[in-house]
């Protein structure tokens, strides 16, 4: 695995500090002091998840911003990709939450485009990763689809991207996002 340079990385997680810092001023407030252990303990699962996706993203988009151009990429069909095009993304459902992953796309014409940062990730062919995929089996045999289904979303803290038919949700989980990591009103504001 290649070593990378640490300049130009100042900001790489910025998402998830500002997150951390919202959580740790919320906690340290007056909102959290007066919830319940329980009601304590399910704000914490959220926000936390919600810091973990950010964490998963920033490191995501630190890694598309250090991908290196290849001059030419030959595909196991033989073809050779000339062409490449930056900021090709395509989503992912981990068990945090849903992430974009953007990567360089190597093109030919009448070729499949390719993808090495899929390759260096072992991305799945299909939108799930594999964490969401192993949660799927293991709780697929202990009942019903439906028992199943609300076992993984409870476990992945309720975003896999999809609604119950397997077509994209609408990113309505996005404003849900910007409530568990921003910092709490302060009073007479």
């Amino acid at each position: 695995m290649p070593e990378y340079a640490p300049e130009g990385t100042g900001n790489a997680f910025a998402q998830s500090r500002t997150c951390f810092a919202g959580m740790e001023e919320w906690l340290s407030g007056a909102g959290a002091a007066g919830l319940t252990h329980a009601e304590l303990e399910e704000q914490v699962d959220a926000r936390g998840r919600e810091l973990l996706r950010r964490m998963y993203q920033d490191h995501l988009d630190l890694r598309a911003a250090r991908e290196q151009r290849r001059e030419t990429l030959t595909g196991a069909d033989g073809v050779a990709r000339t062409r490449a095009e930056t900021g090709h993304t395509r989503p992912l459902a981990t068990v945090f939450g849903q992430v974009t992953v953007t990567r360089i796309a190597y093109r030919a014409p009448r070729a499949p485009n390719l993808h090495p940062a899929d390759a260096a990730l072992n991305l799945p062919e299909e939108k799930h990763s594999h964490g969401l995929l192993k949660l799927a089996a293991a709780e697929a045999p202990r009942g019903s689809f439906e028992a199943a289904s609300d076992a993984i979303t409870r476990a992945a803290g309720g975003d896999s991207g999809e609604t119950a038919g397997g077509t994209p949700r609408p990113r309505r989980g996005s404003r849900h996002r910007r409530v568990l990591c921003r910092p709490p009103a302060r009073p007479g504001r």
